[in-house]
Formats: structure tokens, C-alpha cells, sequence
């Protein structure tokens, strides 16, 4: 057991200097990878010692059947939560949707950055199949971005041949629920027919939260996601899945 716990300690802070190598420090979600390198390291060292074993051994059933049942619930879960996470990935969107609305994400100054292009890109690929779709940006103006992350995604979408009078800016929104609600605000009704499109890990908890903003006839469409980070994110989205289903978000 010590050797297992060894090997996905190594796995651990292996892919968390992969992500700090890639993205820097402030890597979203990357300090779990560390925390749980530090966790498995210290279960290798314990697994290691026999007094810890024997420890083990002679815990009375009333105390080892709770913690096992706690273990295999939690991994039903996790597997329950990512398995929705991949189904949603690979969801089609119907063709001649009324609106489009395109989920923010980082800008570096007044540049997207890759994730958010690739969420552009999407977009573009539709809104040239679906020429009556228009599409709301949404995303509000964080730190170490000089524009907010929608004026950037409206200049992007120009830039790439959108015409300007098919884009609905939403320059507020910091965090995914209100992207949401203020899209919808700004759409109106809510009868009409919509695509969110976001990051393939992101969609599944997007369109959640759009129905619980008040959108009857939605669906996700999934943008490619950075590969190395996937499972980062994915991960990050179980825990998010988690605490917007507890606060009732969606």
C-alpha cells in the first residue's frame, strides 16, 4: 500500500509542476495537486510504519465499516459527477438557434487567451452555419485585464467576420451564475432558443445553471478544452458541481 500511495504521490506533484510550468503559479485550482501529493506522501510514510499498521488492524467494525462506506460513497460520487461532466462534452447543438451566449474567461490585457479563444472559435464556426443566430459575450473586467472580457470577445468575433450588429455585449458579470442571469436579462424571453457555449469540462454545470436562471429551451455547446489542463479542471468542476448544487444554484 506504501508503494501505491508513493507512486500517486510522484503522479501528484508531477502534474502540479506541469501546470506551473505552464500557466505560472496562479494557476487556477492547481495547489489541490500539491495538497494531495502532500497527503499521499504522508499516507506512504504511515503505510510505511508497522506500528500504524497494527493501529489499522485492531480498529473495532463499528469504526472501520463507517469510514469504508464514507470511501465508496464519495468515489460513487465523484464518479457519478464526472461521468455527467464527459457525457455533456459531446452534446450537438440544433442548427438556427436564436441566440448564442459565449461564457467569459481570462483576457491578458485585451487579448483572449486560449481558452476563451477556443470558446470563440466555436462560436464562429455557428454563427457562419446559423447566419440569423446572434450571439450575447458575457464577461465583466478582472484583475490584469485592461477591457472586460466581453468587449474583447466582441472585437475578437469582429475581427473574425461577425458583423457587430449580431453581438450583445455584457460587460458586468464575474462569475458563471451571473453570466447566466444577466444573459438572460438582456435576451428577454425566455422562450427563446439558446446555446451556451463554454469549455467541454464546463458544460454539463453551464446549462444547469442557465435553467435555474430562467432559460426553457437551452443547450450546451462544448468548446475544445487545453488538454494538459483537463484534468485539473475537471476536477475543480466535481467540487463546483458540489457547491452550486448545495447553495441551489442549479
Amino acid at each position: 500500500m506504501n508503494i501505491l500511495f508513493g507512486v500517486l504521490a510522484l503522479m501528484s506533484i508531477a502534474y502540479y509542476v506541469g501546470i506551473v510550468v505552464y500557466t505560472g503559479l496562479k494557476a487556477s485550482f492547481s495547489v489541490f495537486w500539491l495538497a494531495l501529493s502532500l497527503f499521499f506522501a504522508g499516507m506512504c510514510l504511515l503505510f510505511s510504519l508497522r506500528r500504524f499498521r497494527l493501529f489499522l488492524k485492531g480498529l473495532p467494525m463499528w469504526v472501520k465499516i463507517p469510514i469504508r462506506t464514507t470511501l465508496v460513497l464519495g468515489a460513487f460520487l465523484f464518479l457519478l459527477v464526472e461521468g455527467l461532466i464527459i457525457y455533456h462534452m459531446f452534446g450537438r447543438a440544433e442548427k438556427d438557434l436564436d441566440y448564442l451566449v459565449v461564457l467569459g474567461a481570462q483576457v491578458r490585457g485585451e487579448q483572449v487567451s486560449k481558452s476563451l479563444r477556443y470558446r470563440l472559435d466555436t462560436a464562429v464556426d455557428y454563427l457562419e452555419e446559423n447566419p440569423e443566430t446572434r450571439v450575447v459575450v458575457t464577461g465583466g473586467k478582472g484583475p490584469g485585464e485592461d477591457v472586460s472580457e466581453a468587449v474583447a470577445m466582441r472585437n475578437y468575433l469582429v475581427e473574425q467576420g461577425i458583423e457587430r450588429e449580431r453581438i450583445i455585449m455584457e460587460r458586468h458579470a464575474v462569475n458563471t451564475e451571473q453570466n447566466l442571469s444577466y444573459s438572460r436579462s438582456l435576451i428577454g424571453d425566455s422562450t427563446k432558443s439558446v446555446g451556451i457555449v463554454t469549455s467541454s469540462f464546463h458544460v454539463f454545470r453551464a446549462v444547469g445553471l442557465a435553467e435555474k436562471a430562467g432559460f426553457e429551451r437551452v443547450t450546451g455547446i462544448a468548446a475544445p478544452s487545453v488538454t494538459g489542463l483537463l484534468p485539473n479542471m475537471m476536477v475543480r468542476e466535481f467540487f463546483a458541481v458540489l457547491k452550486d448544487r448545495f447553495m441551489g444554484n442549479m
